[in-house]
């Protein structure tokens, strides 16, 4: 019998029969699996009115719940869950990833580290852990969850890229490389990765090596706008004017056009001398100042002092 021939007798069965709560449930189950969450919830909510004590109904609901984004919701589920059986792991940590859909930070953290306690091998709650502590700015504490996680789970890309990232931010540009490219050996689509670092060589003044990690980047994500910029700036840097200008004619062809593609324009204006298309399109980067991340004060100074 397929799912679908069993969904249809269970739901015939339920309505020859409401008090069937055995067909109810894996009716609610089906329906939750197959994304007929309303429905899954007004079935495992009858049958809580039934069977109150069952934490699974409460936990099943929150799960719902979650998936239409309907947080607050999820987390009375959830506690429910959780007050009735406080020592079911899965409970615990699917509350704190709603407490930390909802910002509440510091019950998430909290959250987090019961359900590390109940279940010390769990990877994810590490990782998690780390999250909010990145959040809090504590990034010592955020190192250690995220250097936990991996000693759990070696091949979590994410908790390497999170902790890359930390190196990067307190320089350790060796320990941050090196964590980049586990992240690529593990996801070698990962543009992130190369992008930052790319940003990594650009700091050190390592021009060839961050083309290099940026034009990857691209190749991977050929709407990843920050690259474009970050590349058409390296190339102005180093007077490469030809491939300035390609860069932003590709970056314009990928993502539209866009106040950072007329300032950049503007700067190569400027090298070549032409005054015209150099207030042309510093004029341009205003009028689309709603996609201007360069400083608009300081473009306007720029605009004036050309005026």
């Amino acid at each position: 019998m397929s799912d679908i021939q069993r969904f249809e007798q269970l739901k015939k069965t339920i309505e020859f029969d409401p008090t069937n709560f055995q067909a109810r449930r894996e009716y609610a189950m089906m329906c939750s699996d197959m994304g007929f969450l309303e429905v899954a919830i007004k079935n495992f909510y009858e049958l809580s009115l039934v069977f109150s004590e069952d934490s699974n109904l409460y936990f099943n609901m929150g799960i719902c719940f979650e998936k239409l984004k309907e947080f607050k919701l999820a987390l009375q589920m959830y506690k429910k869950a959780v007050q009735i059986n406080p020592d079911e792991a899965d409970f615990v940590y699917n509350l704190a990833l709603c407490y930390d859909a909802l910002n509440m930070n510091e019950d998430a953290i909290i959250t987090f580290k019961k359900s590390i306690c109940l279940e010390q091998t769990d990877s994810n709650s590490f990782f998690c852990l780390g999250c909010c502590y990145m959040k809090e700015g504590d990034f010592e504490k955020a190192k250690k969850c995220f250097e936990r996680s991996i000693l759990l789970n070696p091949d979590d890309y994410y908790a390497h890229f999170h902790l890359a990232n930390i190196f990067h931010k307190n320089k350790d540009y060796t320990q941050a490389i090196k964590e980049y490219r586990k992240v690529l050996e593990l996801s070698p689509d990962y543009s992130w990765a190369y992008f930052n670092m790319g940003q990594i060589f650009y700091e050190k003044e390592d021009y060839d090596n961050s083309i290099l990690m940026l034009n990857m980047t691209i190749e991977k994500n050929k709407k990843d706008i920050e690259a474009y910029k970050l590349l058409s700036e390296l190339y102005i840097k180093t007077n490469d004017i030809e491939m300035a200008d390609e860069t932003l004619d590709n970056m314009k062809e990928e993502t539209g056009e866009s106040g950072d593609y007329y300032y950049l324009k503007s700067q190569i204006s400027k090298m070549q001398n032409d005054k015209e298309g150099y207030i042309e399109n510093l004029e341009l980067s205003i009028e689309n100042e709603d996609t201007l991340t360069f400083n608009k004060t300081s473009v306007l100074k720029e605009l004036k002092n050309e005026r």
